[in-house]
């Protein structure tokens, strides 16, 4: 387990992905996680909507990976944030905390008591991390955002890669991921600042303006004439994808022509023995870039993949295999680096599943190795609820009052649709007979 932010508190209130994801690189850092989701006492008796995100992307089997993703190594506290004492609970666990993240509007941060002004009178010095769509000022300030229409539509990501430039649709995640990153980057730079004042601070990151930070290249190169998607005919020669003889891919990245000419001399029997005097600089083989994309075309399509990772793997040629994402998890370098990391779970009778978990990136040297659990809904409740001054009787009569939830109301395998008498074997079964 790593340590580096041991001792740091952190309430996090948010749901689905980005806001999760900014306190899921916290807690794999050392942070104390509690997330705040819904109790499993009412329905849809599931927790947090990720819970069951697996369902939807063809997981049936009950694992839930795509959870532990978003929201490993946090503890889990279940409550009614509908009722009044709900929020009543849910505003003193945020006080108690370091750092709160969330994800609700400024109307309903002010109507909860968990809005940045409302928690530094209770606790000076905190630090209130929000998620939004297009940011806090500007026409759009007030519109709703999600991942694939702030971040991937509007800023250009997903124009279209087919023929007849038909967008493509991204996948889950593909800006709440980096943009909870990016958030949690901001909250470490607001709690350094803390560290060293003692003043709080209120952060915001923005899917939009995440976009434009991670496709900044494109978004200052193509009012220039810089096309995305970059056609295949305008990369450089020895910067592009080759399919090879089993019908495989295989991407070689080498912008620096002179270097890059012996190189393929040596691995490659067909390249020009003149190739320096044909084509000697950058612009040369740019503007001979169809003579030379085609003589690689036909050395690549010679021969399988696995030929050219070993002939490759001898010259100072950067080159990779194009995977698919199911291949990832067979990675052996992915696990050997610790990018993917087996929950401690795993095996167990409650965990059965192998599934590889996608740490937070960053290594460090002396904090200790990436480690990843997973907790149940509410199973972290009566600890938590303790420590902000609520007495056992009291969370006692709180659960008898269906104002929370515990980790033993909640059944591990849910989401198994294909185990007899859980709760969603039992709704795909009943709809299968209509």
């Amino acid at each position: 387990m790593i340590k580096l932010l041991e001792g740091v508190r952190v309430v996090e209130t948010a749901s689905f992905v980005m806001g999760p994801i900014a306190g899921r690189v916290l807690a794999d850092w050392g942070a104390e996680v509690i997330k705040i989701e819904p109790d499993t006492v009412h329905p849809p008796f599931d927790g947090d909507q990720i819970r069951g995100t697996g369902l939807a992307r063809g997981i049936m089997n009950g694992d839930p990976c795509i959870y532990q993703f978003v929201n490993g190594n946090k503890k889990s506290v279940a409550l009614d944030t509908r009722s009044k004492q709900g929020q009543i609970i849910q505003q003193k666990l945020c006080a108690s905390a370091d750092i709160v993240i969330h994800h609700v509007s400024k109307a309903d941060q002010k109507k909860l008591g968990i809005d940045y002004d409302t928690l530094s009178q209770l606790h000076p010095g905190i630090i209130v991390a929000c998620t939004h769509g297009y940011g806090n000022t500007g026409p759009d300030k007030n519109r709703p955002g999600f991942d694939a229409v702030a971040y991937a539509a509007r800023s250009g990501m997903i124009t279209g890669c087919s023929s007849d430039g038909t967008p493509y649709i991204p996948f889950m995640g593909l800006g709440d991921v980096p943009s909870g990153t990016y958030l949690a980057a901001a909250i470490l730079a607001a709690y350094c600042h803390k560290l060293k004042t003692g003043e709080g601070e209120e952060v915001t990151t923005a899917l939009y303006g995440s976009a434009i930070w991670t496709a900044g290249i494109p978004v200052c190169a193509a009012p220039y004439g810089d096309p995305y998607p970059t056609p295949m005919e305008a990369a450089m020669p020895s910067a592009r994808m080759y399919e090879c003889a089993d019908h495989k891919w295989i991407y070689i990245m080498c912008n620096n022509w002179d270097i890059s000419v012996p190189e393929f001399k040596k691995v490659m029997p067909s390249f020009p023995a003149d190739a320096e005097k044909r084509w000697p600089n950058y612009f040369a083989a740019k503007a001979a870039n169809a003579e030379i994309s085609a003589l690689f075309a036909a050395e690549f399509a010679s021969h399988d993949r696995d030929y050219w990772i070993q002939k490759l793997s001898t010259a100072r040629i950067p080159f990779d295999v194009v995977n698919d994402f199911k291949d990832i998890q067979k990675d052996e370098q992915a696990w050997a680096a610790g990018f993917l990391v087996k929950p401690d779970e795993a095996g167990t009778e409650d965990y059965p599943y192998e599934t590889g978990i996608p740490m937070a990136p960053g290594t460090f040297r002396n904090a200790g190795s990436p480690s990843v659990t997973i907790s149940k809904a509410g199973e972290h409740t009566r600890e938590e609820l303790k420590k902000v001054g609520y007495s056992d009787e009291q969370v006692d009569k709180f659960r008898e009052k269906k104002l929370l939830s515990e980790g033993d109301q909640f059944q591990p395998d849910r989401f198994n649709v294909y185990k007899p008498g859980t709760y969603y074997n039992m709704v795909f079964s009943a709809l299968s007979k209509k």
